[in-house]
């Protein structure tokens, strides 16, 4: 279940409120690109920043759209294991496939901590857990070994990784590793990853796609060529705090505004310009795919 390209979808604002009209539309857009499922009120869903009620508003709107469309996983994050529990039992009314969930942050416990943190999750819900890795944003890493013991839990089934140096300890590990750091996708898939859950997917899912399924036929020179000329590009989404880059690509593209919530500001004229451009690159990628995949 837990493999191709998933998109954790952006949470379009207009005059501070969210714009459920424009996610309802995002979310149907995406639900026919081909994309594996849909990740709500993640990192670049700012769901940090949102209120409870917000929260809830995402989730309903995503959820009503999809209706078993796809799978939809409901991100879970902070400081406090507690909170978390708290938090899972209050998304457990919607109809999602299960809950991608961070080690705590800014406490920073050892490994024996984050093994019990997750342990209380697992017991929280009978709904899929997935590990979410990210160490820049926790200030603490899940050691693949811990990883290993988790796996023995029934529903933990896999881990969004974005710490690249874990990639090749994580592909022996009994569950599906995706990819959460989309310029290391490639890395991911050599490595043993099932694919990826990727913001870039916003704009170019089409072709991060195409690249696991030419590395699934054994064509990995060709989808790693193709990845070399994307790769400019997504670094260039994330040359500004994420999601602002992507709201931004998307806003050129007139389907949401380019509102991010404060203390994340919008991108400035310039990166804006090379936005544009990006748009460009991707365009022409597009249309020479069929010859560098021929």
């Amino acid at each position: 279940m837990y493999s191709g390209v998933w998109l954790p979808l952006v949470t379009p604002f207009r005059r501070g409120k969210v714009d459920v009209a424009a996610l309802q539309a995002l979310t149907d857009h995406y639900a026919r690109s081909g994309i594996a499922g849909f990740v709500a009120l993640g990192t670049t869903g700012e769901a940090a920043l949102l209120s409870d009620l917000e929260r809830a508003t995402v989730l309903q709107a995503i959820t009503d759209v999809v209706a078993q469309r796809l799978p939809v996983l409901a991100g879970v994050g902070g400081i406090n294991t507690r909170d978390f529990v708290r938090e899972i039992e209050r998304l457990e009314r919607w109809d999602v496939s299960g809950f991608l969930v961070s080690a705590p942050a800014y406490v920073c416990p050892g490994q024996a901590g984050i093994e019990w943190h997750f342990q209380q999750i697992a017991r929280a819900t009978h709904r899929h857990i997935v590990l979410y890795d990210v160490p820049h944003r926790t200030g603490v890493a899940i050691d693949p070994d811990t990883v290993r013991r988790l796996a023995e839990l029934d529903n933990v089934v896999a881990i969004k990784a974005c710490a690249s140096q874990h990639f090749s300890a994580l592909g022996d590990v009994p569950v599906d590793m995706l990819c959460g750091t989309d310029e290391a996708f490639t890395e991911c898939l050599v490595a043993g990853g099932r694919g990826g859950i990727l913001a870039s997917a916003h704009v170019c899912a089409d072709l991060l796609i195409e690249v696991q399924t030419l590395m699934e036929a054994g064509k990995a020179a060709t989808a790693c060529r193709i990845f070399a000329q994307l790769r400019p590009v997504l670094k260039l989404l994330f040359a500004a705090p994420n999601p602002s880059a992507i709201k931004a690509m998307l806003a050129l593209e007139g389907r949401i505004t380019p509102e991010a919530r404060m203390p994340i500001t919008p991108v400035h004229d310039e990166l804006r310009e090379r936005l544009v451009q990006a748009r460009e690159v991707l365009q022409a990628l597009r249309a020479e795919l069929p010859m560098a995949i021929a």
